[in-house]
């Protein structure tokens, strides 16, 4: 993102990218201003649509030669189009053309962060920040940084002073919520949303994530309170509901739940999460028949919603059809691939003695569909290492592809994982020697598997000793 000296509400930007894709297509001219341009080129890009984000930026050049503004566009558009070499490459350029600038530091940062390293982009934030103290914009990214470092005092006043001085900043609070969600305490979001909203009473952005730091902590009724703060400044706001819904269901107040899940879907009749809610507020409430209905209604609209998917078997098993439930299963992995949750879930459905057989059958049929094959099998072993129940059904499923040719390379990775993790290591060493043999370089995704494998001494000893270096075989 880069700021520009005139502002522009959403009509006037819409208006400008339309004029100026009417002249690229149509081939006439229009003028447009180096803000115009550079306004167009910004929101061009913000949406992928590249084509004429190169178009909008080629033209500015053009026009304005010496205007840096397109050239650090065209830094931005590499990175969003996740040509992170090239981006580099010119913006490398760019810093040994031109003298230091703000726009320049946070071009820097955003380059920094795109590549995989969030922590080293601080100190170009906070340079921009040195340039340039009053820009809302960088005294808001210079916040959330300091925000993730725990600074939350000085990160407060910087994103307060932002939101007092660009009021459309307040669109980007869920960019903190993301920061305090991945890796800070919830009373340290509690505390800070508390805060915001003492500050700014009137932004229902600050409530909203308030609601959500109450839920993280599950304080659900003051979290409803804070949702509904949102809900008296935009009665509109079908997502405020929508969580009103999940606080109260996570209260066991279903029919409360349900009012405003029904309030959720009257506002938008497309929110199919909605009525997916709704059915499982009648389902918990034993109104099984009519859950059925609102999960058929999810169906309508996503045909493979998993919540909906397994609210009708639930049901179905609940009213006595199991025939039904189990002819419906089928039909759900005969056409389309279904996830690992659908996979491993709809198993109690069906009687002990068949429920291995049944979870072959579905993941063959799913295996079949697919064509990043490796990959599947990848994220169907990591889901068995997740309960030690799983260990067991995930060896049987994946000794029955040992030759299969499509997952040769990475297969008995996988079971020599799961035999490690059931204690199995006369056939987990076994297993690993021959994966080594075959691809030593998928030893990397082995470990990956689950965090315990790495602290394994004879797994660290077999990887050292089938190095292709080092070894004679």
């Amino acid at each position: 993102m880069m700021e520009y000296e005139e502002s522009y509400n959403d009509g006037e930007v819409r208006e400008l990218v339309d004029d100026f894709k009417e002249m690229v297509d149509e081939g006439t001219n229009h003028f447009f201003d180096s803000d115009d341009l550079a306004i167009i080129a910004s929101e061009l890009i913000a949406g992928f649509d590249f084509q004429y984000a190169d178009a909008a930026i080629e033209h500015g050049n053009s026009l304005y030669p010496d205007d840096i503004s397109f050239k650090i566009l065209r830094v931005r558009r590499l990175m969003m189009g996740l040509q992170i070499d090239e981006a580099g490459q010119e913006l490398r350029k760019l810093e040994e053309a031109y003298p230091p600038s703000a726009a320049l530091y946070m071009e820097k940062a955003f380059y920094i962060k795109i590549s995989g390293s969030d922590e080293d982009a601080y100190p170009y934030i906070k340079k921009a920040y040195d340039m340039t103290p009053d820009d809302p914009w960088i005294n808001f990214e210079l916040g959330s940084e300091l925000i993730r470092m725990a600074d939350y005092d000085r990160g407060l006043e910087l994103v307060a002073f932002a939101l007092e001085h660009d009021e459309t900043l307040d669109e980007q609070l869920f960019t903190l919520s993301y920061i305090f969600e991945d890796d800070r305490p919830e009373k340290d979001a509690v505390v800070f949303f508390t805060r915001l909203t003492d500050m700014f009473p009137l932004n229902k952005s600050a409530w909203f994530a308030l609601g959500l730091a109450f839920s993280w902590s599950q304080e659900y009724q003051q979290s409803i309170e804070a949702y509904l703060n949102v809900i008296s400044l935009d009665d509109s706001a079908s997502t405020a509901y929508f969580n009103i819904g999940n606080a109260y269901y996570e209260l066991q107040d279903f029919p409360q739940a349900m009012h405003y899940y029904h309030e959720t879907y009257r506002i938008d009749d497309h929110d199919f999460h909605a009525l997916t809610g709704i059915g499982d507020c009648l389902y918990q409430m034993n109104r099984n028949e009519e859950a059925l209905q609102y999960y058929y209604k999810t169906l309508d609209i996503i045909p493979d919603d998993p919540d909906a998917l397994m609210g009708v078997v639930a049901c179905l098993k609940e009213c006595g059809r199991n025939d039904e439930a189990e002819v419906f299963i089928e039909q759900v992995f005969a056409r389309n691939p279904q996830g690992f949750d659908m996979m491993f879930g709809v198993m109690p459905f069906f009687h002990e003695e068949v429920q291995l057989e049944k979870l072959k059958h579905f993941f063959n049929m799913t295996f079949s569909k697919i064509t990043a094959k490796e990959e599947f099998m990848t994220l169907f072993t990591v889901y068995c290492t997740t309960k030690p129940e799983y260990y067991a059904l995930g060896i049987e499923v994946l000794e029955e592809y040992l030759d299969n040719e499509e997952v040769a390379s990475v297969v008995s990775y996988h079971l020599a994982a799961l035999h490690y993790l059931s204690g199995n290591h006369h056939f987990a060493e076994n297993y690993l020697k021959t994966a080594l043999l075959i691809n030593y370089e998928g030893h990397k995704m082995f470990l990956s598997l689950h965090p315990d494998l790495s602290s394994y001494t004879d797994i660290q000893r077999l990887i050292m000793l089938y190095h292709p270096k080092d070894n004679s075989f």
